[in-house]
């Protein structure tokens, strides 16, 4: 029913939402779908709760992103409220919208759900009218993929849809590299690669590319890695006076966490980040191996993710919660230990 009346020939007014800081699989995601219904003659728009990494302002249709804030407010809810559906991309939490949750009170839309995290343990499944979910694919480009797949229209996928379904699929594989990839991954990637994108460009764009701010700012960072060896464990932290020196722009943070697992033996990496004064901290982790740092996430700083990818956040100031982390840690001894 979903599949006819989206691929009718009624015009439907939708709304994309990926999560807040959206990453390239949510943004990839979104405007690939943004192309995609476009090209289906619907009324669509695609709404970020926050802004976006400078490093994706090449991407197509980036510009059509509108931003919530407050000069913008107004004209989000009027759109959630009069809208028939609305996706929910890369995301299964509300939290992670933001105050622009508050406006589903109002609508009588469609919610459909696209994303490939673990549910975590809280009841807004029930939230959702339809829901394509599935956490043992890599990137939720994947699902986007297969939902045009199954409207039968895989050959409305241009350059365009395939660029960004692309980008989708190599940041959140880590370029193909993490233990997500699979040949259903390899094969998505060949039929994209079909539309004509330009493969070199898009490497290009997403190589890491440091001002002389990031770089500082990874100083910073690298200066107070600090490794337990007993538990395979690093960890680092940035505070709020540090981005204030440094001009910090939205992404300057990213890839950080990555350097305390490439130090031998490590199996576990912890990023705290404290981005304003009085503000949550909110925190990173990475894993090798089985080590589950979603479980980890969801159980001890309201988070969660992936196996070996999660996010979460602390109430605490920053040495409060980086010391309630290690107090934690030798709890997991045994599991960081024979971590393979």
């Amino acid at each position: 029913m979903l599949f006819s009346n989206i691929n009718g020939i009624n015009k439907k007014k939708i709304v994309l939402l990926p999560h807040n800081n959206p990453d390239g699989d949510a943004l990839g995601s979104s405007l690939a779908l943004l192309f995609y219904f476009r090209k289906l003659k619907h009324d669509v728009y695609l709404v970020s709760p926050t802004g976006y990494p400078e490093s994706f302002q090449w991407l197509p249709g980036i510009k059509d992103i509108i931003v919530f804030s407050d000069r913008t407010q107004s004209l989000v809810k009027k759109k959630i409220i009069n809208s028939d559906y609305v996706f929910f991309i890369d995301f299964n939490h509300l939290s992670r919208i933001n105050n622009i949750k508050d406006f589903f009170l109002y609508s009588k839309a469609k919610k459909i759900l696209i994303d490939h995290h673990p549910f975590a343990h809280h009841p807004f499944p029930f939230f959702f009218d339809f829901m394509f979910s599935d956490s043992t694919v890599a990137a939720t480009s994947i699902l986007v993929f297969r939902f045009i797949s199954d409207m039968n229209n895989l050959d409305k996928i241009d350059k365009d849809i395939a660029t960004c379904l692309y980008v989708g699929l190599m940041t959140d594989t880590g370029f193909f590299r993490f233990p997500s990839v699979t040949s259903e991954t390899h094969f998505i990637a060949g039929k994209l690669i079909k539309k004509g994108i330009n493969i070199d460009n898009i490497y290009d764009h997403l190589q890491e590319k440091y001002s002389e701010n990031r770089l500082k700012l990874l100083s910073k960072a690298l200066k107070k890695l600090k490794i337990i060896k007993k538990y395979r464990t690093a960890y680092t932290s940035i505070q709020a006076s540090d981005i204030n020196f440094y001009s910090y722009k939205q992404g300057d943070t990213e890839g950080i966490i990555t350097y305390g697992l490439g130090v031998k033996n490590i199996v576990f990496s912890v990023f705290f980040f404290q981005e304003k004064e009085k503000y949550p901290i909110k925190i990173s982790f990475r894993s090798k191996g089985n080590f589950d740092v979603n479980m980890f996430a969801k159980k001890h700083f309201k988070g969660g993710g992936h196996i070996n990818a999660a996010g979460g956040m602390s109430e605490k100031n920053l040495p409060e919660a980086i010391e309630y982390f290690l107090n934690i840690i030798p709890n997991y001894y045994k599991n960081l230990m024979f971590s393979i």
